[in-house]
């Protein structure tokens, strides 16, 4: 790669060299010797052994700094000291996870694993380059928690880029497997009760998006047909939530440590290869005899919905949130003693958990306690401010507008959006919308605008 001497190139593949260009490398290239060879230039040097799919092809330039925060991960952002000296510290304990990851899955094929934090445009919380995980600043929350986005990415490592879903409509073998891995993981490294919490949040979301699409459940399915559709229209958590659910079926059907070595044998064998699902049901009824007799397979990847012997999570964390949360639509706010030592997960959870519209004094009562309105962590104050929306509480517009503005990552932009904008009446919101998405979009990612456009063609 070419590139301005001021600037610095990273890929997910391996660094070789940086060194000034050599004439004649440019002369059968469409820039050419002269400006291949131009003053100020310099030339990154990449390469990669290991075959991987073309998505996970990726490569940033930019003004980089780096710090190092372990053996195998550096992580870089734009060269401004507060964004990476708060990335270094929200994801010092990368290390330990790469170990609990080996320790769970096998040896970490891809030599390094290294982090960029990319700007607020991003419309991803991460993308699982091998060796170059892209990461959107919405990540780092400044408790560490951020880290469970890392896990994540980490745990694509082995499955999504040792072994790849064929076509997107066995999008779960990627998302499901990596989730139950991200999951295995956090357990270790924070604890059962934080990973309860996750499962929990996940629930949610997978209830969620059974609303979401009552009226196409084609999408509620493990294996899809999508033909003629594009993907971006029908992303959701169900590959993720209900791949992981069907995998935690599976765990608790023959047990941990039996479910641990069929996972170990599953990514030995088709590490490097692309598979689909029946290629994925083939061996696990071949490597587990007798399961297809236990659970229903066909249901689980072919049927519609949430099956029946899918499990929300049971921690002694997760039944007082929603505990609180249940008795909040009675009018009771959660004392600050039962909340002291809240993080953004459990806030999160018991905002995912109140009804989708209280009455506006409720919402108004919350923040002046809690302030969550002004929350640094997006996944809070993005759940609050879709139920201030959704009760009427306009004195919010304001946090919303500037929310919408400052942040490009679909997962906040698709709810507050939709709830701007859906259902009848509401043409002040409407408008309001529209003046915000015109003002804001040109920062959007194009995957974000188009987004953003298709809910204003289905609601407005």
């Amino acid at each position: 790669m070419n590139v301005p001497r001021q600037l610095s190139a990273v890929m997910s593949a391996r660094h070789v060299d940086r060194r000034p260009p050599v004439a004649g490398e440019g002369a059968a290239l469409p820039c050419g010797d002269a400006l291949w060879c131009a003053e100020g230039r310099v030339v990154e040097e990449f390469v990669m052994e290991q075959p991987i799919p073309p998505y996970l092809f990726a490569f940033a330039v930019g003004e980089l700094g780096f710090r190092d925060v372990g053996p195998r991960t550096r992580v870089y952002s734009e060269a401004a000291p507060a964004v990476l000296e708060a990335a270094a510290t929200e994801f010092a304990g990368t290390e330990d996870m790469i170990r609990q990851g080996e320790r769970l899955f096998g040896d970490y094929e891809w030599e390094r694993f290294d982090l960029l934090v990319l700007p607020p445009s991003f419309p991803y919380g991460g993308m699982e380059n091998p060796r170059m995980v892209f990461l959107t600043p919405t990540v780092i929350k400044g408790d560490a928690s951020g880290a469970q986005v890392v896990a994540h990415e980490l745990a694509h490592s082995w499955t999504g880029n040792l072994i790849t879903n064929k076509t997107n409509e066995h999008f779960w073998l990627n998302e499901g497997f990596t989730t139950y891995a991200e999951r295995r993981i956090v357990e270790v490294v924070q604890g059962e009760e934080r990973a309860a919490l996750n499962i929990g949040i996940g629930w949610r979301g997978l209830n969620e998006e059974m609303e979401r699409f009552s009226d196409n459940m084609e999408f509620t399915k493990l294996k899809t047909k999508q033909e003629g559709v594009d993907p971006d229209d029908v992303y959701s958590q169900v590959p993720y939530e209900k791949g992981f659910q069907f995998l935690w079926r599976i765990e608790r059907e023959v047990g941990r440590p039996a479910f641990d070595e069929f996972l170990k044998k599953y990514i030995a064998t088709f590490k490097f290869k692309s598979i689909d699902t029946e290629m994925f049901l083939e061996f696990l009824k071949t490597n587990i005899p007798g399961i297809e007799t236990k659970i229903d397979l066909v249901l689980w990847t072919e049927g519609t919905g949430i099956p029946p012997d899918a499990l929300e999570p049971i921690s002694n964390i997760y039944t007082k949130i929603v505990t609180l949360a249940n008795e909040f639509k009675a009018g009771r706010v959660p004392g600050e003693d039962e909340v002291a030592d809240w993080q953004g997960q459990e806030w999160e959870l018991y905002l995912e958990n109140l009804p989708k519209s209280v009455e506006a004094s409720q919402i108004l009562a919350l923040d002046a306690r809690y302030r969550l309105s002004e929350s640094k962590d997006y996944e809070v104050k993005v759940a609050f401010l879709q139920l201030a929306i959704s009760s009427g509480c306009s004195q919010y517009h304001g946090e919303v507008e500037r929310t919408l503005k400052e942040v490009g990552r679909m997962k906040y932009l698709r709810p507050l959006y939709t709830a701007l904008v859906q259902g009848n009446g509401r043409q002040e919101e409407k408008i309001f919308a529209k003046r915000v998405f015109t003002e804001a979009r040109d920062c959007y990612h194009p995957i974000a605008q188009g987004v953003v456009e298709s809910i204003f063609a289905k609601h407005m």
